[in-house]
């Protein structure tokens, strides 16, 4: 998170002493910035290897487990529950979960992190104007959580249809016998039209919704660009800040966005995402058929 600030000294030597030799302070601050990035890409490096290998340890474990619970149920359990069905938590659904708790939750503390830093960095460089942005954004990030919510109420209504229609649908075909012999093709037909054409209004009504967010998104952020250019021009001008110091700002500023837009708190902190995705796309069904999960063991969590 020092890059920035010493690529604005940078600037400020070019810009500064255009006239004079600054060979030498270049060169150190050149070197010293390559050490940093050198070290940075060191870490992110092992960052990114330490959480795969947790998550794949958490996937092996979850899997491990959950076949061990599986085999021991009664058969009564394998009576209303498909095959399909089990193979698919113990492949699928098993990776997503590690998945979850490991890259989404390193990535939304490693974001946390950096807007954090951030922030103090912009609050260093100059005072006034990291109080004239930050007096901007609180409003605007209400205002994308709220909506945010809304947007995710959007795709649970759409999850929960969809997983209604594809029941419908499997019950329907697992009958057909039932549902010839009675001549209701033609309903079941409809009903069936009905739900997805259901499913089809709440996406249109999701894809609307979202086009306008991103729209308003991006908006708000090239005004906020705009305004900090506009006030970082006066401060200039008036001698408060130099063109490597604004520099410096602009770019912890952007290291600031693009870590609030990457956390999605509401959703890689509590992993909502991915448990929507896997208990949504089943329905309320699926959510009987793993009843079983609660007798998992307490050894799940142990070390192996």
């Amino acid at each position: 998170m020092s890059a920035p600030f010493f690529m604005g000294k940078v600037i400020d030597i070019i810009y500064t002493n255009p006239s004079e030799d600054f060979t030498d302070s270049l060169t150190s601050l050149c070197a010293l910035l390559s050490g940093i990035f050198l070290c940075g890409a060191a870490a992110n490096a092992t960052r990114v290897y330490l959480m795969q290998t947790a998550g794949q340890r958490i996937v092996k474990r979850l899997r491990a487990t959950t076949f061990s619970s599986i085999v021991k149920q009664e058969m009564a359990f394998f009576d209303k529950s498909r095959t399909g069905e089990l193979i698919n938590r113990l492949s699928s659904d098993t990776a997503l979960l590690g998945r979850s708790v490991t890259e989404n939750l390193s990535d939304g503390l490693r974001a946390g992190a950096q807007a954090s830093v951030g922030v103090g960095m912009m609050f260093f460089v100059s005072p006034s104007l990291a109080a004239f942005v930050l007096s901007v954004v609180p409003p605007l990030a209400v205002v994308a959580v709220i909506y945010g919510r809304y947007l995710r109420k959007l795709t649970k209504m759409t999850q929960d249809s969809l997983a209604e229609a594809t029941q419908l649908a499997e019950e329907r075909i697992g009958n057909i016998r039932t549902v010839r012999a009675f001549g209701q093709e033609v309903a079941e037909m409809e009903k069936y039209t009905n739900k997805v054409d259901y499913v089809l209004q709440l996406g249109k009504k999701e894809a609307l919704a979202r086009a306008g967010f991103f729209g308003a998104t991006g908006l708000s952020g090239n005004l906020i660009v705009l305004s900090v250019l506009y006030k970082g021009g006066l401060l200039m001008g008036s001698a408060y800040m130099t063109v490597g110091e604004l520099s410096s700002f602009l770019m912890y500023a952007f290291w600031v966005g693009i870590s609030i837009g990457g956390m999605e708190w509401e959703i890689r902190f509590s992993s909502l995402q991915s448990i929507t995705v896997i208990i949504g796309a089943g329905g309320k069904k699926l959510s009987k058929d793993l009843t079983f999960l609660k007798s998992l063991p307490n050894e799940l969590f142990k070390k192996s």
